[in-house]
């Protein structure tokens, strides 16, 4: 296992979620819900990925984001497997997100559920950098 790579994909994913954290703190209009919905697609793909590098350092080896989230929640790096599991939804329908009650559920979404599950990925992810 990389350590590493995997303390570069922390930093990067801590990166990412204050990103969208600024984003959806700020006044809400369509350019805005455009943003956020952008971050978090990032903010996912860096999450997944760093817990894909996370279980192949216990020697768990995914290929997936689904497969990547149901051993992460066997492995306790997730706690609540339908929270995870209804985010991985919503981010499968970020791309048609040009459909405008769409877009503005997945922005709700993401200021009202996805940055809390983020977060508490963010407060474990913190802990394997001294931990690896």
């Amino acid at each position: 296992m990389d350590t590493e790579r995997l303390q570069e994909r922390i930093a990067d994913y801590l990166k990412a979620l204050d990103q969208l954290v600024k984003a959806a703190q700020q006044p809400k209009d369509e350019f805005l819900r455009d943003s956020v919905i952008q971050r978090f697609e990032f903010t996912h793909e860096i999450a997944w990925k760093m817990l894909k590098l996370r279980l192949e350092a216990e020697d768990v080896f995914v290929r997936t984001p689904r497969e990547t989230l149901q051993a992460a929640l066997q492995a306790g790096l997730i706690d609540d497997g339908n929270a995870w599991s209804d985010l991985q939804k919503m981010r499968n329908l970020t791309s048609h997100t040009y459909n405008e009650q769409l877009a503005d559920d997945v922005y709700a979404y993401v200021t009202e559920h996805a940055v809390t599950l983020f977060r508490q990925l963010a407060e474990k992810a913190t802990s394997w950098q001294t931990t690896t």
